[in-house]
């Protein structure tokens, strides 16, 4: 009889040691569990840190050895590339809206004749098509640099004031910023080749059109760094426009439309916009959509001027738009989103069967990068 009480009171101490045991640890996962987050969280960031440095590491020296071709030495290259880092531009101001556009356009052409300026002193014996792509390398680099910066900003924020929302904001997102940071990586690269990429779509579609129709037309520059080729399809004028190969520009392909339309007062009965867009997961690569719009990735400016000139003449602008992954869009033009430039070419082709009339004039603009498109 003895035996069997001290048995259940043993089984009672023995449930009671382990709901205080329990309890403890809760009250310590309360106290301690964010706390324990935090430190993980910094962990992560840490290491995607030495990655983002290596990446920054490596797209610099890919620059300086190519830079290095064309006049300086790498000790100048690298000197000059380390005093531009952090290099950039400050927005203007938006509380008064009057003129904030022109404001903008004027800040980003400053910014792009001092890039250029910068780009000739480190090698002044590059050829044309070579300094834009030195450019464009240029600017990956100084966009991996500005990654690197955030990044380290609020890891050591995180790590002096252990603040849990530094830490967490950044934590959340990293697979996106290393996404990104490879993206850049991997186009230093392509425009170190000459390569076409993902967002030379556009051009690429100008450029297999008018081989289709007419290969050994000859172009004419009707805005900076904007080629212009007049075809005639089905009784229709058809002014294509795309950024002048084979360096590495985007141009000012607002500005050239505009003045298509301007010089013609308006006659044009249609404006065709092709350009790389970016997908969605779960969207297949290449997938082709229309949309009604200016489909067109600058910071303002160029769209605006396509969108008040289309205004102004009630001119209709139809986009198609090839999606893409932003890795894909500045990496090597991948087998699928070439492929695709000929069916982009079929679609054209139907909305000026189904849309246009004979006598019209339609003005086709492939938006994007043309390295390696001429």
């Amino acid at each position: 009889m003895v035996q069997p009480m001290l048995a259940v009171l043993q089984d009672q101490g023995s449930n009671l040691i382990q709901w205080l045991l329990f309890i403890v640890m809760l009250f310590l996962i309360q106290i301690f569990g964010m706390k324990i987050q935090a430190l993980m969280g910094l962990s992560d960031i840490a290491r995607a840190l030495d990655k983002l440095w290596n990446l920054n590491q490596s797209a610099s020296k890919m620059f300086i050895e190519e830079a290095s071709k064309y006049g300086k030495g790498k000790e100048d290259v690298d000197r000059i590339l380390s005093r531009y880092k952090g290099f950039g531009i400050i927005e203007p101001v938006y509380l008064d809206p009057v003129g904030a556009i022109k404001k903008l356009e004027h800040l980003l052409n400053t910014a792009k004749w001092r890039i250029d300026e910068i780009v000739w002193e480190i090698a002044p014996k590059a050829q044309k098509h070579i300094h834009s792509n030195l450019k464009d390398m240029f600017l990956s680099c100084l966009t991996l640099d500005y990654i690197y910066r955030i990044v380290r900003h609020y890891f050591i924020m995180g790590r002096k004031t252990q603040n849990f929302y530094y830490i967490f904001q950044v934590q959340m997102v990293l697979p996106e910023i290393m996404k990104i940071a490879k993206a850049y990586h991997t186009s230093v690269d392509a425009f170190r080749r000459g390569t076409p990429i993902g967002d030379g779509l556009g051009p690429l579609v100008v450029a297999r059109f008018v081989s289709e129709y007419d290969p050994k037309l000859e172009a004419e520059e009707i805005a900076e760094n904007i080629s212009l080729y007049r075809v005639t399809y089905e009784g229709r004028n058809i002014l294509l426009v795309k950024a002048k190969g084979p360096g590495g520009e985007v141009g000012k392909p607002g500005d050239a439309i505009k003045r298509l339309i301007e010089m013609r007062s308006g006659a044009v009965s249609r404006i065709i916009m092709v350009d790389a867009g970016g997908k969605l997961e779960g969207e297949p690569t290449a997938e082709i959509t229309e949309y009604v719009g200016a489909a067109i990735g600058d910071p303002g400016p160029e769209k605006y001027k396509i969108e008040e000139v289309a205004t102004k003449y009630k001119i209709p602008v139809d986009s198609i738009v090839v999606k893409m992954d932003p890795l894909d869009a500045i990496a090597i033009m991948k087998k699928e989103i070439s492929l695709a430039a000929d069916s982009v070419v079929d679609r054209i082709e139907h909305i000026l069967k189904e849309r246009t009339h004979e006598g019209d004039t339609i003005i086709v603009a492939g938006i994007g990068n043309s390295i390696g498109i001429r």
